[in-house]
Formats: C-alpha cells, structure tokens, sequence
C-alpha cells in the first residue's frame, strides 16, 4: 500500500491570513514556505521592525490529498492553485530566500503595467479606482470622475494599490451603464 503523493501548491488565502494559515499548516499538515521581509517604519518617534509576506495573499505548501482537503476545510484558502513544475518554483523560492539571507533589501513590487485597472487600499484615496499610466519610469493611476467628463492624475505608492479583477471591473462597468 503506498501512501498518498503530496504535491506542491500556491495556497490563494484571505486578505491578512497568510501567518494564520502558516499556524495551520505548522499543526503536522504539510511542509509550508512563506517568503517574508522586514519593513521598517516610524511609529511616534520610534523605529518598527515587522516582518510581511513577500507575496500577500499566498502561501507555498506541500501536501496530501488528506491535508490539500483538511485546509481547504479550514476556511482561510481562497483555492489552492496546482504548481505544474514544482522544481523551478523551488528553485526560484531558494533564490529568494538566499537573497534574504544577505544584506540585500528586498521588497515586493507590484506588477502593475500601463492599462490596469487599480484600486487604492490605503489613505486619503482608499476605495477610489482608476488606470494605471506610465511615463517612463514613473506610474501613476488616472481617476476618472465620470459625472465631470474628466479624469486627474493621481501619484500612488505601489503598495497602496491592488488590481481589481477584469471580470469583476466589466460586470460593474456594465451595471454603471444600465
């Protein structure tokens, strides 16, 4: 009799659940990754180390058919999404992880490329959407303020930005126009 094949995984969670899950996991279902990096930021006068998912939004696992079912059960997986060629994401994941190692500052980017359509996550412009435009190096998201006819460049940081799904953006485009 032999034993189940684990199989390698990109575990799509919910937003902010990527250490939860990670707990899940660490409960004996599983070998699990999830890249991380340190940001450092200012909170009144003094310097905050956090450690963040260099991926939000997913995490890497290796599992069995009994534990892909076990998690998807757990109510933190979006899908899990089937890894066609395992040795190369491993691969591209030790890189990572030795890259982390050293004194290289690592930080995700978003790939966002001119056209995408964008939805800003945080501050003053939280909820607003719009286009993302390129100039060079430098992108900016143009807000469209349909009851004026016109539209205003806006500059946002990339971490401040999600891409909003094209299905989802359509089905709203079309309930605007009806």
């Amino acid at each position: 009799m032999t034993a189940n094949p684990r199989e390698w995984y990109v575990l799509h969670v919910k937003p902010r659940t990527e250490k939860k899950v990670m707990q899940y996991l660490a409960l004996g279902r599983g070998f699990r990754h999830l890249p991380v990096y340190v940001k450092v930021t200012k909170v009144q006068r003094r310097k905050v180390r956090r450690e963040l998912p260099l991926f939000p939004g997913y995490v890497f696992a290796h599992l069995s058919p009994a534990e892909r079912l076990a998690v998807l059960k757990s109510n933190l997986i979006v899908h899990p999404i089937p890894v066609p060629n395992p040795r190369e994401m491993i691969h591209q994941l030790r890189q990572i992880a030795h890259a982390g190692r050293g004194s290289t500052e690592m930080r995700p980017t978003n790939p966002f490329k001119e056209g995408d359509y964008v939805r800003v996550k945080y501050g003053p412009m939280h909820g607003t959407e719009g286009y993302v435009k390129r100039e060079g190096a430098k992108a900016t998201v143009v807000l469209n303020v349909a009851a004026l006819g016109t539209a205003v460049e806006v500059s946002v940081s990339p971490e401040d930005v999600e891409l909003v799904p094209v299905e989802r953006h359509c089905i709203e485009s079309q309930k605007e126009k009806t």
